[in-house]
């Protein structure tokens, strides 16, 4: 008889390598969070992304509208006046301050691809929808509607 099937200590209590992966993950992901949700920054993006685990799986391909609407940075004119490197915030549609609202519910100059945007989402529910409920549950329709939107003409 073998020597290992003998032993009676034989212990089966081992944890896989790939389970101690995963919760050093989740943990490394909660306290990611925990940081997030304290911050003051990032105002704009938490709106679109509250948590992190949803935009860890949320897959994106960056075009620089999105990157510029998702933390309201860059492009955006309410942004550079901030840093006076415009001289109004003002988006010349109808005055309106360019922010991220103001493009997604306001702005004259989008209102074509605005009910395009909103026409698509009434398919599966009902406009308004919040931020997350853009980037998690319409990327699709939404990244086509920051596509849509020229900084520099408008």
């Amino acid at each position: 008889m073998k020597e290992a099937a003998r032993n009676d200590d034989i212990s089966f209590n081992r944890i896989p390598k790939s389970e101690i992966v995963q919760q050093v993950r989740d943990q490394s992901i909660a306290e990611w969070q925990t940081q997030w949700h304290q911050s003051t920054k990032g105002s704009t993006t938490k709106q679109f992304f509250p948590t992190i685990k949803d935009r860890l799986t949320t897959k994106i391909k960056l075009k620089p509208n999105f990157k510029a609407i998702i933390p309201a940075h860059s492009k955006m004119k309410g942004y550079l006046h901030h840093f006076e490197i415009t001289d109004s915030p003002a988006y010349p549609c109808d005055g309106g301050k360019q922010t991220v609202d103001h493009l997604l519910h306001e702005c004259t100059k989008l209102q074509r691809e605005r009910e395009k945007l909103t026409s698509d989402i009434l398919k599966q529910e009902n406009w308004p929808v919040n931020k997350s409920d853009l980037v998690n549950k319409h990327i699709k329709h939404f990244i086509h509607f920051t596509n849509s939107i020229d900084f520099q003409k408008r």
